[in-house]
């Protein structure tokens, strides 16, 4: 086989050697890159999105409109949504700073009047002062009023905007992939998290790899089954990872970094990639044994091993997650 080619994993049940790796997968080429995407992810809740279609499609044919174009008033309502999502994101992120209290009410105050202050002139542009009417270009102008009180039908095609759209982006990163989100190649470990840009961590810093062990209720240690992680030494977290957690991580993050003793762990699964922690620790223990020892240079150049990718696996299951929605589209349609 070309070592230049790109491979994707296959699950055998063949014999595995002393790295716990079956000898027949593609990941047990150590010289071979593997990369961890959330392609999986995304694409398991596209039959979600579609069931969102369905419904809305259901309750934009079928609600009363009382007059009012949903179509365009459902797109005030996304923005608006996204907007107040944005503050509340912002807000939570500086109470995360661990800024002065006084600061931190200041800076609250101040998103919540710049939110509200465009949210009230969107409101104003889309349906003019005090319920009196306007024009948006040739389009009549949707009522005040219609923003407080809208038709069923608006909640309608809200949910056809949001299913639509993930199911676009969702197809769109599937066929055009983003940068895997964690690889590991024979120099080390790559992580492309946008709120951890550029942490890259060689085989000869790792202490270890296995499953994440944190602090028991009893005191005990317990070692959590559903994630893996490798364990760095903290002098290379303070000056080589601590510099690049970004002030825009989202909540929860700081669960990826756990101390253990006089080390620090870096775990490497996550619920964002359908990925099982097994996935992450074969891998990295045989590139870690087969390269730790082994002067820091550039990647060896092999095939590429995708873990985390979706794809057609010709199962009752999958049929069913994204006909059934199909047809309820067709239903609809026809019984409109």
């Amino acid at each position: 086989m070309d070592r230049q080619a790109t491979v994707r994993r296959v699950g055998t049940g063949c014999v595995r050697n002393s790295e716990g790796l079956s000898m027949s997968e593609p990941s047990a080429d150590v010289s071979a890159t593997v990369e961890y995407t959330m392609d999986k992810w995304r694409m398991d809740r596209v039959p979600w999105a579609l069931w969102a279609c369905v419904a809305g499609l259901a309750i934009a044919v079928h609600a009363e409109s009382r007059g009012q174009n949903g179509a365009v008033l459902a797109v005030v309502y996304v923005a608006l949504l996204g907007l107040a999502f944005a503050g509340y994101a912002l807000t939570s992120l500086i109470g995360r700073a661990g800024l002065p209290l006084l600061l931190e009410l200041l800076i609250g105050v101040l998103v919540l009047i710049i939110v509200s202050g465009v949210i009230g002139v969107i409101s104003v542009l889309v349906g003019g002062p005090s319920g009196r009417s306007s024009y948006v270009g040739t389009m009549p102008s949707l009522y005040w009023t219609h923003l407080v009180n809208p038709s069923l039908n608006v909640f309608g095609w809200m949910l056809l905007y949001l299913g639509f759209g993930w199911i676009a982006f969702s197809a769109y990163r599937h066929f055009y992939a983003d940068r895997a989100v964690v690889s590991m190649s024979s120099a080390g470990i790559h992580f492309h998290r946008p709120w951890l840009k550029g942490l890259f961590i060689p085989w000869q810093e790792v202490r270890g790899v296995g499953h994440l062990v944190v602090p028991g209720i009893s005191g005990v240690p317990y070692v959590s089954p559903y994630a893996a992680a490798v364990t760095v030494g903290q002098n290379f977290y303070e000056q080589h990872i601590v510099p690049k957690r970004s002030f825009f991580s989202p909540p929860g993050a700081e669960a990826m970094f756990q101390p253990k003793g006089e080390t620090m762990q870096v775990v490497l699964s996550s619920a964002d990639m359908a990925v099982k922690a097994e996935d992450f620790l074969g891998p990295a223990e045989a590139r870690w044994k087969t390269f730790r020892d082994q002067p820091a240079s550039p990647s060896q150049r092999g095939g590429t091993v995708f873990y985390g990718r979706w794809s057609i696996d010709g199962s009752r299951w999958q049929a069913v997650q994204f006909l059934a929605p199909l047809v309820g589209l067709a239903v609809v349609v026809l019984y409109r």
